[in-house]
């Protein structure tokens, strides 16, 4: 998958004429990149530390909930390592260490895509013998046995075979397939199961050419019979889309929905992507989506973000450090006020292609071998939060806007509290918290744990506070997340696992602009 922050590369035929201009001045465009490149880069291979020091005044009541804290545990791909990556490891335990429940079946490149499972479109749809669910059984089965739900997308992974980017021949006929698979997972036909999938997703990309070489009109076609297809077959369906990369481009946004209020189609959730400069980038995203639908009275259709992350124009070690584990944290914290329902981070599998981690295109959560990076501490802590900590103090809304988050929570039993702070791009911050009290006439612990790239989620404080204690000061510079837990159990939560090493040549800057002509020039031979 190809993006330039929020808006993604597109992919576009081009003739003859095209093409030889291309090859002319591919050489100027790569000079000129590269001075761009070492303009962004080169002043921060040269910065130092900030030293100027922001503050920051929280109070907080135990007694004030404002609600449960959200779990936003959705993933892309996984467990079971990718068709093509048959060395990769089983993520079963991680994603139950993480708290993953929802699992988006996009790129797993083959198994769940339409044309692996009908492979020749010529055959007959209701006829059994024109399936091959072998594959796919085994990856649908993995996500159900590993405590996780399935979000099926449907449609087809991201691949260089150009038929598949083609709209289907038959809108109806694909319609049909699309039925006849939902039948083999929920109701047992063909030798199927009763997994009880709910949501499905029509295609994905639709406003890229590199997913979608129609038109929007054509998509808004396989929308209608499509959706119209699978509510006449089970009225219970979560039917959504049109998984726009973009929210830019009009004709996915208000031009969707305009043609879905006015034909009055299923619509249960609109679905969005978005490779985010920050947490405030996905929560304004998030917002206006929720604003947008809304406005076309649309107000029980969920907001869905299936797929985030950082901005792909970072470096890849953005990508696997904890500055992406500042950003995981944070968006994880705007997502509890922003307006969305659910949000799926691209992706849980890693690629193992060293090229693709060279140039920055390397987005996964754990390994191939299935080790954490640092951003899936961030998961892990946050499932932590939820599940021992699930109330939610009232706070300001959070946004992100100021670079610093900060959610807090405490247990049904009133025995510990939980706050959980980011800091992704803000100078050092100082934070002085206050209680009015808190719920203990007892001794209790004040214990810090810290992702930053020295500590893996690991304890750096551990105190004995006396009750009238109740107030306390944390300086958290840039790139950093600190879990503070107040108990007066003798129980606290484990520290992290170890996480990946990031390689040498990756951690220095230097190499930051060769990385991106090279993937610069990659995206170049793609496109001819």
């Amino acid at each position: 998958m190809y993006r330039n922050n929020d808006s993604k590369i597109r992919l576009i035929s081009v003739d003859a004429s095209t093409k030889r201009m291309k090859q002319k001045y591919a050489p100027c465009l790569l000079i000129v990149t590269l001075i761009l490149l070492l303009s962004i880069h080169l002043p921060h291979m040269i910065a130092t530390n900030p030293s100027s020091v922001d503050t920051l005044d929280v109070r907080l009541d135990y007694t004030d909930i404002s609600g449960l804290i959200a779990s936003f545990g959705q993933i892309n791909c996984g467990p079971l390592p990718n068709h093509n990556i048959p060395e990769g490891s089983v993520l079963t335990q991680q994603y139950k260490e993480t708290g993953f429940q929802l699992v988006r079946t996009h790129d797993l490149s083959g198994p769940t895509d339409i044309s692996m499972i009908f492979p020749d479109f010529s055959l007959d749809p209701k006829d059994p013998s024109s399936y091959d669910f072998t594959l796919t059984d085994t990856y649908i089965t993995s996500i159900i046995e590993s405590g996780c739900n399935v979000f099926y997308r449907l449609g087809e992974s991201a691949s260089g075979n150009q038929s598949l980017r083609q709209p289907p021949k038959d809108f109806e006929k694909w319609a049909e397939i699309c039925k006849h698979i939902l039948m083999h997972y929920n109701d047992g036909w063909n030798n199927g199961f009763h997994y009880n999938i709910t949501y499905v997703e029509i295609w994905n990309e639709p406003d890229l050419s590199f997913f979608w070489n129609g038109t929007a009109e054509q998509y808004y076609q396989l929308y209608q019979i499509t959706a119209e297809t699978l509510r006449a077959y089970d009225i219970d369906l979560r039917i959504g889309g049109p998984c726009t990369s973009s929210l830019d481009n009009q004709a996915f946004t208000s031009g969707f929905l305009t043609f879905v209020k006015d034909h009055d189609l299923p619509f249960d959730f609109y679905s969005w992507h978005r490779y985010a400069d920050s947490p405030y980038h996905l929560y304004n995203g998030s917002t206006f989506v929720r604003m947008l639908l809304d406005s076309y009275g649309f107000t029980n259709v969920e907001n869905i973000n299936t797929e985030y992350n950082i901005n792909l124009i970072y470096p890849q070690r953005d990508n696997d450090n904890a500055k992406n584990a500042a950003f995981t944290t944070g968006s994880l914290s705007v997502f509890q006020d922003a307006g969305i329902d659910k949000a799926f981070r691209y992706r849980g599998t890693q690629d193992n292609n060293l090229l693709m981690r060279f140039i920055g295109l390397d987005i996964s959560l754990f390994t191939v071998d299935g080790t954490y990076k640092t951003p899936a501490l961030s998961y892990l802590l946050h499932h932590t939060l939820c599940q021992e900590t699930p109330l939610r103090l009232s706070t300001e809304p959070i946004t992100g806007e100021s670079g610093i988050t900060i959610l807090a929570g405490i247990s049904a039993d009133g025995s510990n509290i939980s706050i959980v702070i980011s800091n992704y791009e803000a100078e050092t911050t100082s934070i002085s918290f206050s209680f009015d009290s808190l719920p203990w006439d007892q001794p209790y612990s004040f214990v810090k744990y810290c992702i930053d790239d020295s500590h893996h989620l690991q304890i750096i404080d551990r105190q004995l506070q006396h009750p009238e204690n109740t107030s306390f000061i944390v300086s958290i510079p840039p790139s950093t997340v600190y879990h503070l837990r107040l108990t007066n159990s003798s129980t606290i939560p484990c520290e992290g696992p170890r996480v990946a090493s990031i390689p040498w040549f990756l951690r220095l800057p230097l190499f930051d602009p060769l990385a991106k002509i090279l993937s610069i020039a990659i995206l170049l031979f793609i496109l001819g």
